[in-house]
């Protein structure tokens, strides 16, 4: 159940009314995360022109898919992974592009180098180092799409994190579970993992903290995971919510 009302149009008031009027000319329907997000007008307003404005950028129609489908996948929304991949797929992508997109992994040269530097961008919190940046503009990126991937990626870490907070039911078919499990990663010690904060492990005690010790970590497509003892379960946590971890002395 969502933790936001969703305004329907027979409880919405004359601007959420017109906002889910736009977005039920240019979608078909209204997906619950917009019946979430009017419960402030101006947050959807402001969604909409941002998302509007990238799509008369220079990035194609697909490769601004793929940039949503990978950043739903790095940041753990399952909500916008599942609306993303339904997308993907009707604009022709196969289930091995989608596979790849999620590990910013593409077919296309040009595609390929936009998908890793935006992970770069999302991972380090916009700080990528210099030689990322030559990286991507020896594979032809322009200034004009690093502009824009930049775009994106806030475009949608917006609803990413929107959907954290309002929990909107699921109005997609469930995207598929990337290939792999965490048991085929390879484990190490930690001897600390800090998360940045809104961000929470629960401790050998069940308490929740941003802060554990002498743990055991894996890391597989774009998520740590960690074990705080060896009868406790793996928690997940997506990479972007990792401040710092440490390792023992080898």
């Amino acid at each position: 159940m969502s933790r936001l009302p969703l305004v329907s149009p027979d409880s919405a008031d004359t601007e959420q009314a017109d906002l889910l009027a736009e977005v039920q000319r240019q979608l078909g329907r209204v997906p619950n995360l917009y019946a979430a997000m009017a419960n402030s007008p101006a947050t959807l307003r402001g969604y909409l022109n941002l998302r509007d404005a990238l799509t008369r950028g220079k990035l194609s129609a697909r490769v601004r898919e793929q940039l949503a489908l990978l950043v739903a996948d790095e940041n753990g929304c399952d909500y916008c992974t599942a609306a993303h991949t339904v997308r993907a797929e009707r604009m022709g992508c196969t289930e091995q592009a989608i596979a790849d997109t999620r590990s910013a992994r593409a077919e296309d040269p040009h595609a390929d180098a936009i998908l890793r530097l935006a992970r770069d961008v999302l991972r380090s919190r916009g700080r990528i180092d210099d030689d990322a940046l030559a990286a991507a503009r020896a594979r032809g990126v322009s200034d004009a799409e690093l502009s824009e991937i930049v775009g994106h990626v806030a475009l949608n870490v917006l609803s990413n994190y929107f959907n954290h907070v309002a929990e909107p039911e699921l109005d997609f078919p469930p995207a598929a579970p990337t290939k792999g499990t965490v048991m085929e990663a390879k484990w190490r010690s930690a001897g600390k993992v800090v998360l940045v904060e809104g961000y929470s492990l629960l401790d050998r005690e069940g308490r929740s903290v941003r802060s554990v010790d002498e743990v055991r970590i894996a890391i597989e497509g774009g998520f740590l995971h960690v074990e705080v003892s060896d009868a406790a379960e793996v928690q997940v946590v997506s990479a972007p919510a990792v401040a710092l971890v440490t390792y023992p002395a080898s």
